[in-house]
């Protein structure tokens, strides 16, 4: 069983009567004139994170940016959260009075408060999060349309060389940074919500998360490397380390960008917003189908992304 087949069979098996459940980004909830998004996110380490990588204070703040990313990614203003935190014996309080100013450090900054939530001694260091906001419209994955335009925010592949740097021990301040800390994408979130079909922020890599709105939607796509904002320092470093840069573009993860698809006609009046994004592909109908061209030849990957099972 993979992701998508074990995300299908709770769907299946665990109706959510209240609202919108499993399957988006986060469950809907409608209250009153408004609706009410719930996300949770794990961190665990040694599969999402090695400790030696990240200080405390970096595991706080980037815990709270992937779960805050989730509810601009439907279109909504975070608000409060829950923390669940596991802990080993060996932490010390200075690791856990790191951990919690790099929670209040995130509070200030993105305008969110700490409500509550549980700890417990653990084997390892165990980060659950569940992220509370609200929003007028939701934006879901399924609404993509034959004929959508597909959008990024900014360029992806930065996030997955950062955590190739780490584990090869390559200095590179600027991708590691990329990997480290999450900036998710308040602003533009705001604006897109007004126009966008659909839309999912990229966690996992660009193909598979692209490939959950097409599957959500019942649509095929067909999108365009050369239009991805692939920078000129991403390309070098690969070239320089023999990485391979289709990969990291693709199907690296962590980029925490937004990725959406909107009607030509939307598109035109966003242009005007004055914000950047990239066009770099539409849907059709073709249900399924997921095509990736370059310069007019087809690019085959072994794999779209992250899949958790996959990685048992």
């Amino acid at each position: 069983m993979n992701e998508q087949k074990f995300v299908q069979f709770l769907k299946e098996n665990f109706k959510f009567s209240k609202g919108k459940g499993i399957g988006d980004d986060c469950s809907v909830y409608k209250l009153n004139d408004y609706y009410q998004l719930i996300t949770n996110d794990i961190l665990i380490e040694n599969i999402h994170f090695n400790k030696n990588h990240f200080s405390m204070n970096e595991l706080a703040i980037k815990s709270l940016g992937v779960n805050i990313s989730d509810i601009i990614a439907m279109g909504g203003e975070p608000e409060y959260f829950y923390l669940g935190l596991g802990f080993p014996k060996k932490f010390k309080e200075k690791d856990l009075k790191d951990f919690y100013n790099g929670l209040k450090q995130g509070c200030n900054k993105w305008g969110i408060e700490l409500a509550g939530g549980d700890f417990s001694g653990s084997d390892k260091i165990f980060i659950s999060i569940t992220m509370v906001g609200r929003t007028e419209r939701p934006i879901y994955r399924e609404n993509a349309k034959n004929g959508d335009l597909i959008g990024i925010t900014r360029g992806t592949g930065e996030s997955a060389l950062g955590l190739k740097c780490l584990k090869n021990k390559i200095d590179s301040k600027y991708f590691i940074n990329k990997h480290k800390k999450v900036i998710p994408e308040i602003k533009r979130g705001r604006i897109l919500s007004k126009y966008v079909n659909s839309m999912i922020d990229v966690s996992d890599g660009l193909l598979l998360d692209l490939k959950r709105i097409l599957n959500s939607s019942k649509k095929g796509a067909k999108i365009f490397y050369e239009k991805i904002p692939v920078s000129k320092k991403l390309r070098s470093f690969c070239l320089k380390y023999n990485f391979n840069e289709y990969e990291l573009v693709l199907s690296g993860g962590e980029d925490y960008i937004l990725l959406f698809t909107i009607s030509p006609k939307k598109e035109l009046n966003l242009k005007k917003e004055n914000i950047p994004y990239y066009i770099i592909g539409q849907v059709n109908n073709n249900q399924d189908e997921l095509i990736v061209k370059h310069n007019n030849k087809t690019i085959k990957l072994k794999d779209y992304g992250y899949d958790h099972f996959l990685h048992l």
